[in-house]
């Protein structure tokens, strides 16, 4: 495992919360690549025994460059996939030219950092892709430096470009075949670390694995441990109960400082068979699942407005917390959403906040992920959510949170391993 033999490089890219990284062997020089991406892209390319790198165009406000998408084909029309713009620097140079090699080592990490799974790649059109190398140029970094919103319009455009894709381009893509692995595909990895497992609720160490049939435990699991980003762990609790009647009050509740966060959490199994539903299917699920989170986010909201301090209770203790200065806002978090859907989404979601008067909000879990990887106080989270509210009101729907990927590289040169 790249953890044991290369702690090094994984400890500089730690922080990144999901994208594409090369890094070299000190001993060999050789290129491998690190893949930090989400549990259905890496068991996708398990099941599938590879993923499509394509080299993506981009001409932007007479900016030209082109952009890496990494696609992981659950479905044809609609596959998973990480974006990387690549720019005039090392690291874009270094992903070309481990798309260049016929083979180097892939590294599959989750959210959390953890190695799941990794392999030994196969590039069988690596000499086509290097003769093909000689005719691309790539863009100066300097105008993403200088204007943070430039990199939007980017994004828009590579999407675009995706979304249109013709056979020709299929037919262009690298395909990257997954060989022999490097550690066995099926392992368990168990988390001691006190940091880690210090929230209240705890009734096992954090844990993970790729195959997930039990979809909620997990979720909730890595729910608070993308919370512990932002929030201290004695201000997360799973799985608070009602002491009144012993009921649920919530999968996630979070009490800080000066606000308390509901949270309902819906997933699905991490298994082939979820992963080969269609997209209208996988639609209808995500739109039952939002629908089932919100009555229960409003049976909670309910609950904590009828009471002068909220009582919860964990297998450990019972609490009373004050509400009387602390803003209320819910959360439902689910394992995906759909741009097309978000009209749908947005009147159940201002249903709920007639309701209850509390903001409330939908996320998938992706979103979660960069949400807490950027804004890392309580201040930030809240301040980013009521902007958030506001702008759905203004606009009589809810954005869709912008998760686009940078070149590592461009962020910094602690990303760089």
């Amino acid at each position: 495992m790249l953890t044991i033999t290369h702690p090094q490089i994984v400890a500089q890219t730690r922080d990144i919360p999901i994208g594409l990284v090369p890094f070299r062997k000190t001993e060999t020089s050789h290129l491998g690549l690190i893949l930090k991406c989400t549990k259905e892209q890496m068991l996708t390319a398990k099941l599938r025994g590879g993923f499509r790198c394509y080299l993506a165009p981009i001409s932007v406000s007479g900016f030209q460059s082109h952009s890496l998408i990494t696609a992981f084909f659950d479905d044809y029309d609609e596959p998973l996939i990480v974006k990387t713009i690549l720019v005039d620097d090392e690291g874009s140079h270094e992903f070309l030219e481990v798309l260049s090699q016929e083979s180097f080592d892939v590294h599959f990490f989750d959210e959390h950092h953890r190695e799941l799974l990794a392999y030994q790649a196969h590039n069988s059109e690596a000499e086509n892709f290097k003769s093909h190398l000689k005719k691309i140029k790539l863009g100066s970094p300097e105008k993403f430096q200088t204007d943070p919103h430039f990199l939007g319009s980017i994004d828009d455009e590579v999407t675009r470009w995706f979304g249109e894709r013709g056979a020709i381009d299929d037919q262009s893509a690298l395909t990257i075949a997954l060989g022999k692995p490097l550690f066995p595909e099926d392992i368990f990895i168990d988390d001691a670390r006190p940091e880690v497992n210090s929230y209240h609720g705890r009734l096992s160490n954090m844990h993970a694995s790729l195959l997930r049939e039990d979809a909620g435990h997990f979720g909730e699991l890595d729910i608070v441990g993308v919370l512990l980003r932002t929030f201290g762990s004695d201000e997360i609790f799973l799985n608070p109960v009602r002491p009144d009647n012993g009921r649920e009050f919530s999968d996630v509740l979070v009490v800080a400082s000066n606000n308390v966060v509901i949270i309902q959490a819906k997933d699905s199994p991490n298994t082939e068979q979820t992963l080969a539903r269609s997209i209208e299917r996988k639609k209808l699920v995500v739109r039952s699942h939002l629908k089932k989170a919100a009555k229960q986010l409003r049976g909670s909201i309910s609950y904590a407005k009828s009471c002068n301090a909220l009582k919860i209770a964990t297998a450990q203790r019972e609490y009373e917390i004050d509400l009387t200065n602390r803003s209320v806002f819910g959360l439902i978090v689910t394992k995906e959403l759909f741009s097309d859907e978000y009209p749908v989404y947005s009147s159940l979601l201002f249903d709920l906040f007639d309701d209850t008067e509390v903001p409330c909000f939908a996320f998938d879990y992706p979103e979660l992920n960069i949400w807490t990887t950027n804004l890392r106080t309580e201040n930030e989270f809240v301040s980013r959510l009521a902007q958030l509210f506001k702008a759905a009101v203004k606009y009589g729907e809810f954005p869709r949170l912008r998760l686009w990927l940078t070149n590592p590289s461009m962020l910094g040169d602690k990303f760089k391993p």
